[in-house]
């Protein structure tokens, strides 16, 4: 088998192009919010940073020593890009399950996009077809990202969200995964 390396930039530009095409833009199925409504100012105020996993290097002491650098009050949210897995999604779900014990005490939350485990239309149709339109695969680069983010920033927005009427349109067992699950989180250790 063999493995295309894939540069920063390479990695760097295809997060981008999937950001603004998928999560910035009105969604028809979420009653015109983009999938993600702060992405785009997040972007535009230069507030994400992207690192990728170098190759021969291990997936978590790489991410460890990027998180010992990060600061939130220059980026809020990092997305470490790993095109190097050779995990299964069980196992990848287990280190996100992992970080999130041991980092949502101190303010920290984590989330996972694994390559074998895309979007699809039957569950989560906003997310592959914003536009109503059938979804179109521009890429062909193949990593995982992990999201880390300021866990209280992270449920202020979703509050803030839900007050606006945003999830009233999301699928249900998607919300509830998601955003209940992450609330019942937040609400445990850090109280209402």
């Amino acid at each position: 088998m063999i493995i295309k390396v894939y540069s920063k930039k390479e990695i760097t530009d295809d997060v981008r192009k999937w950001s603004e095409h998928f999560l910035e833009i009105p969604n028809k199925h979420l009653g015109g919010f983009p999938a993600c409504p702060f992405a785009k100012k997040t972007w535009n105020d230069n507030k994400v940073l992207i690192e990728v996993k170098r190759k021969y290097k291990q997936y978590k002491s790489e991410l460890n020593t990027h998180l010992k650098q990060l600061n939130f009050k220059i980026h809020e949210i990092l997305i470490f890009c790993d095109p190097y897995f050779n995990y299964t999604l069980d196992e990848f779900q287990d280190m996100i399950d992992d970080y999130n014990d041991w980092y949502n005490t101190k303010d920290i939350f984590f989330m996972g996009f694994h390559p074998l485990n895309p979007a699809n239309e039957e569950e989560q149709e906003f997310l592959v077809t914003p536009d109503g339109s059938p979804p179109i695969v521009e890429s062909d680069l193949e990593y995982s990202m992990m999201l880390i983010q300021k866990f209280s920033q992270l449920q202020e927005a979703s509050d803030k969200l839900h007050r606006q009427g945003y999830y009233k349109k999301w699928p249900k067992g998607y919300y509830r995964d998601v955003v209940v699950s992450r609330q019942k989180t937040y609400k445990r250790i850090f109280g209402d």
